[in-house]
């Protein structure tokens, strides 16, 4: 052993070795306060680590193994000491986001199949156009990634029907969305929950009152299990090919009109706007 080296601690190089994890990933660990050496050499900067803290690491290489983002490491990490229940919630949690992942991939998978094979799409959706008329709507805009999107949409519908109801405002048509931005898994929008209304509405904390244009649209209802995401892409794809190839250019981002909440018998429809 170096003669420098603080007795019963390990360097970080051997560390590395008992813990199968890189001087790279150790050295981030440190920086963001996940796993942290037990002394640095003020002279050198050399990093030591303790035994007590290989059980640690090894699980935060298992953690890493499970591709769970560092954030969810770090509130596993602070929760463990506190309750193993409620770390092993977390890790749950992180399994089921994971498994409704693949099977959105596995979706994604099977479209991708069918756009290579056009001519074998038996599941054409119809487009329809229509006026739409300009409306005084209340809104409440978040990022958000697709993960959890619809739960916090219904909250926010509930926030903006109370809102109108508030002020005994006329509500007109179901709720719908905006995209400002693309959303999946990686990608937040913006998405801005909307409703139309008719009277005098104030907004208040994060909602906001103002008019949204109308005009031509092409319109694509989809039902069941159309309505999930990502299966709900195609009625995206399928109004913006039908604009491009009647020789027109949309005017605002989408909207996702919510007859109805999901399930077997949803009912929703993309609105894309056009001149």
């Amino acid at each position: 052993m170096d003669m420098s080296q603080p007795k019963d601690l390990l360097s970080i190089g051997t560390f590395a070795s008992m813990t199968r994890l890189s001087l790279k990933a150790l050295r981030l660990y440190d920086e963001l306060g996940i796993l942290q050496p037990l002394h640095i050499d003020p002279q050198s900067g050399y990093r030591y680590y303790g035994i007590d803290q290989l059980l640690g690491a090894r699980m935060i290489r298992n953690m890493r193994d499970m591709d769970m983002p560092l954030a969810t490491i770090r509130r596993v990490l602070a929760v463990l000491p506190v309750s193993q229940a409620q770390a092993e919630l977390l890790v749950h949690q992180h399994l089921e986001l994971r498994e409704r992942q693949l099977e959105q991939i596995k979706e994604l998978a099977r479209q991708f199949t069918q756009q290579l094979k056009p001519e074998a799409n038996t599941m054409s959706l119809e487009v329809t156009v229509r006026d739409v008329p300009t409306q005084q709507i209340i809104s409440i805009t978040r990022r958000h990634t697709v993960d959890g999107l619809g739960k916090q949409e219904e909250k926010d519908i509930g926030a903006l029907f109370s809102l109108a109801n508030d002020y005994g405002a006329r509500t007109l048509g179901a709720p719908f969305g905006i995209c400002h931005g693309p959303v999946s898994e990686q990608e937040d929008g913006p998405v801005e929950t909307c409703l139309a209304v008719d009277g005098k509405v104030e907004g208040r904390n994060n909602v906001e009152v103002k008019q949204l244009d109308g005009g031509k649209a092409a319109c694509v209802t989809i039902r069941g299990e159309q309505c999930h995401y990502p299966e709900l892409l195609g009625a995206y794809d399928a109004a913006a090919d039908w604009i491009q190839k009647n020789g027109y250019e949309t005017t605002q981002p989408p909207r996702e009109v919510w007859y109805t909440g999901p399930g077997p018998d949803a009912k929703w429809e993309i609105i894309w706007l056009f001149k």
